[in-house]
């Protein structure tokens, strides 16, 4: 069952272009989900009360036409089924009947109290019937190609605003993060972009971004001061120059 919520986009989610950013379309969509979970349950709240937490893993979201402020927005999800330990979830945006974005997203299923993965067959979600994921042009999982080098192009402290209750940085807060470190990110709009969430950030660690580019693709790695990759990045734009 596609779970389908009405908004209207303010002007403080959007840029100095006024378009919603890239980390604002994520949160758009994450808080979809979050209302389909509470309204079928288990909720976010639920799981958190089972010493449960669903992670995400990694995520693809295209983005087809600019979203400006006071656009009025419909924003659909739906659960895709899940193997193993992990669970698939989709969504789309439209304008009226224009589709402007649409992602593709893994979760993986932990226990809050030591970090172990779960079979997500240890959780009750049989109240949402899975439907068939989106067909994208790309996967969700990042994949560097190995023969590039990357070039350390920035850092990023993690605050207290970026962590949400699993007291590690919320996910809907990289896309803005790897975004700010390309060059000259006030001239680009993002079509398409893809993190691989790897090692959690908390409160007070410093992570190191790192950039590469190929084929018309930014890749970036975000690095932990002991070594540990945090996460990984792709983004595909477009010049508004």
């Amino acid at each position: 069952m596609k779970w389908v919520e009405q908004y209207k986009v303010k002007f403080h989610d959007t840029n100095s272009h006024e378009i919603l950013s890239a980390s604002h379309v994520l949160k758009f969509m994450q808080e979809t989900g979050m209302l389909h979970m509470s309204a079928c349950r288990p909720s976010y709240e639920d799981l958190l009360n089972d010493n449960k937490a669903l992670i995400l893993s990694s995520i693809r979201v295209n983005m087809y036409t600019p979203i400006y402020a006071y656009d009025e927005i419909t924003v659909k999800t739906w659960a895709c089924g899940s193997r193993g330990f992990t669970t698939t979830r989709s969504f789309e945006i439209y304008k009226g009947e224009e589709l402007v974005a649409e992602s593709n997203s893994i979760w993986a299923l932990v226990s809050i109290s030591d970090k172990k993965l779960l079979r997500v067959s240890e959780g009750d979600f049989s109240n949402f019937e899975p439907e068939e994921p989106l067909v994208l042009d790309s996967p969700a999982k990042v994949r560097i190609p190995n023969e590039l080098k990357l070039n350390l192009v920035g850092e990023y402290s993690i605050r207290y605003s970026d962590i949400d209750l699993n007291n590690h940085m919320n996910n809907t807060n990289y896309p803005d993060m790897f975004f700010n470190c390309l060059p000259k990110p006030e001239t680009k709009l993002v079509k398409s972009y893809a993190i691989s969430y790897i090692n959690e950030a908390k409160k007070g660690d410093n992570l190191k971004i790192y950039l590469a580019k190929s084929d018309g693709k930014y890749y970036m790695r975000s690095v932990h001061e002991d070594g540990r990759v945090n996460a990984e990045a792709e983004f595909i734009t477009e010049s508004m120059e």
